[in-house]
Parts: structure tokens; sequence; C-alpha cells
């Protein structure tokens, strides 16, 4: 936005020179992270060039792969012709500890915690920023490597993949049906349009659309990425007030400053309650809810601010993330008991819902059962 550049701006000569320096640290000897890991906690307090910097390195650095050749998986087959659909929506810096599902004081989760077979789980994310935590979310495993993602492999191998987006970040998506912001505003004219609840715009007809018998809806949202918590949601959605105003967040007292992300929670809230009516009126699909957030994020705890902190000495509330799942109150899956998840486990939890045989399958990494 307008402001967030302007903010940028008024950091740009000493971002300018600590993005330098962190690209020689990278590109020059990785294990030179080692004296950013030392002195993160004084960098954190810079709050916003930090992690405006981090972030920004290490997307130039992710764009640079993209040139990499991917590496394709062994291929799957599609193994019943039942309808089936899968909604995995990323969330966006969304950290567990401010979801009431989870134990929080506030009421963030008014909806979902109303709503039947609905299950959460704790996780942590493999990175503290966007590009790698997508990535994990899309990966079947962990590793360093470009390795075929879950949209295009599904893609590759049959299955109807949508992804939906207001944010940005994720790894190459080779698929025919990639609708960002601009392109699902361009006949959605209602004021919710402005927000990410425009990524459910006519998604249940795009499905009911589709000549394919296997589905994979993904919504990449933007919803709790920093700083303008404050712009991410619309005003009916103010609970929590007042609320932080200013991009520059050390300007703001904490209360303001948890009050307006707070707001994000329970707007994501809303987004996902959405999508759950949208499922539940596909009689003729056997349907499931994913959501998964690329990282946490900082509200001011220990001086730090948004996220981007090295993994090696991220504090809890940049990696600690949500992990919910809903099923329909008749579906024939049910949950297994797990007592952490990682992101990794998302590939092979939608291989399985999908009933998709694949050599790299992995059923410890399935959260369904029979």
């Amino acid at each position: 936005s307008k402001v967030e550049r302007v903010s940028f701006k008024r950091f740009s000569i000493l971002s300018s020179l600590t993005l330098l320096f962190a690209f020689v640290l990278v590109f020059v000897n990785a294990s030179n992270w080692l004296w950013i890991d030392k002195n993160s906690k004084r960098l954190g307090g810079l709050a916003m060039p930090w992690s405006y910097v981090v972030n920004t390195s290490l997307f130039y650095i992710h764009e640079s792969k993209k040139n990499e050749k991917e590496i394709l998986l062994p291929d799957a087959k599609i193994m019943d012709n039942e309808k089936a659909v899968v909604v995995l929506v990323i969330g966006e810096s969304a950290r567990r500890q401010n979801f009431s599902l989870y134990g929080y004081s506030k009421n963030t989760n008014p909806l979902l915690s109303k709503t039947q077979n609905l299950f959460h789980f704790d996780a942590n994310s493999s990175a503290t920023y966007t590009t790698a935590g997508v990535k994990s979310i899309l990966d079947h495993k962990e590793t360093g490597d470009l390795y075929e993602i879950l949209p295009n492999y599904l893609y590759r191998n049959d299955v109807e993949v949508i992804w939906r987006t207001s944010n940005w970040g994720e790894p190459p998506v080779h698929i025919k049906n990639y609708q960002d912001r601009a392109y699902l505003q361009t006949n959605c004219k209602e004021e919710y349009c402005n927000y990410d609840e425009v990524l459910l715009y006519g998604l249940k007809e795009q499905i009911l659309a589709s000549k394919k018998n296997k589905i994979l809806i993904i919504l990449h949202t933007s919803t709790s990425h920093g700083p303008s918590y404050n712009k991410k949601y619309p005003s009916q959605f103010e609970h929590f007030k007042p609320v932080c105003e200013s991009v520059e967040l050390s300007n703001c007292s904490q209360s303001e400053l948890i009050n307006a992300y707070d707001n994000t929670i329970v707007y994501t809230d809303y987004i996902l309650h959405k999508t759950i009516e949208a499922l539940q009126e596909l009689d003729s699909y056997k349907s499931t809810l994913l959501f998964v957030s690329d990282h946490g994020e900082s509200l001011g705890e220990k001086n730090l601010y948004m996220h981007g902190i090295p993994m090696s000495i991220a504090p809890k509330e940049q990696y600690e993330i949500p992990f919910i799942v809903w099923l329909p109150e008749d579906s024939s899956k049910k949950i297994k008991k797990f007592d952490m998840l990682s992101q990794y486990h998302v590939f092979h939890s939608v291989l399985n819902f999908l009933n998709i045989e694949s050599p790299i399958y992995n059923e410890e990494m399935n959260i369904f059962k029979e």
C-alpha cells in the first residue's frame, strides 16, 4: 500500500545497507548466518527494517531459483471416480496463540468455535518467512531442492487445481487456473472484494463447473500480514479496540497492536466459516478444508515485530502456527491423533483424501483415516 511504501522509504538507507550485507553473507558463505543469528535480537529491535530486509533478501534468493528446473516426482494414479474436493487455505502470519480455538482468552474464533466436526492441531512452521513457509506446505518432504510441488504434481496427474491468491511468494505454479486478486476483482465489485473474501467469489460455481472428479483448491491469503493489520479486514470485523493505525509498529502500544492483529484473526475465522458453508452446499462431493499458516508473527515481544528471524533463534511467536481441519459430519473420513504436526503433513493428507496412489506417499504423514 501507499502507506507501507512511505514507511519503507523512511528506512531506505539502512535497509539497503543491511540488504547488501545479507546478500554477501548468504552468497559468500552460508555459515555466516551464525553472525546474523548472534545479532538478530539487536537487529530485531530495529523492528521494521530488519523484517523488511530479511524477507526481501530471501524473496530474491527464492526468485533466483525459479529458473532452476523442477524435479518431477514419480507419476501418480487416481484410484476411483468419486467426486472429491479439498480446499487448502494458506494463512499468512497467523500465529497459533491468538486463536481462541487454542485457548486464547479473547474470542477470536466466534464462528469456528461453533462449527461441528472441526479439529485443530499444534503445528510448527519450518521457516519464519513466506517463501519458505509456503513451499513447505506444498512440498512432500523437507528438502532444499526444487521438487514438484503439490498443485503442479496433482495438475500433471489429471486433478483439477485452482490457485487463488491475494498474496505472493509461492514457488513456481504450473497450472491452468492461477487467479490473483486483480483477476478475481474484474467481476467482483462488492466492498468485500477489496479484502481476502474476494478469494471466495464464484468459488462454488467454479467447482461445480469442473469436469474433473478430483479437485484441489488453494486459497493463499494475506489477512494477518503486517504492518498495516488494521487495513486487512472490513470495518465490521474491528471487534477489539483501540487499534494500531501506524505502520511504525513500535510507535503503538502493544495492546493497540494486538487488538489490530486479533481483528485479522476474527476475519480469518469468518473466511474459513464462509468456505465451509460453500463446501456444505456441494452435496455430490466428498469435501474437506485444511487451514495452515506459513509462519507466525511477533507483536512486540522481546522488542521484535513481524517475522523473518532465523529459525535457529526465532521466538515461538514466529513459528507456532495453527493447523485446522474440517470434515462434513457424515464424512467417511476420520482424523488421526497427533501431538504435533508439520507443514509437510499437508501433501500426503491431500493425496489420501483424494484417493491418489503415489510412490512418494507416506502414510505416517497423513492425518486422515477411514
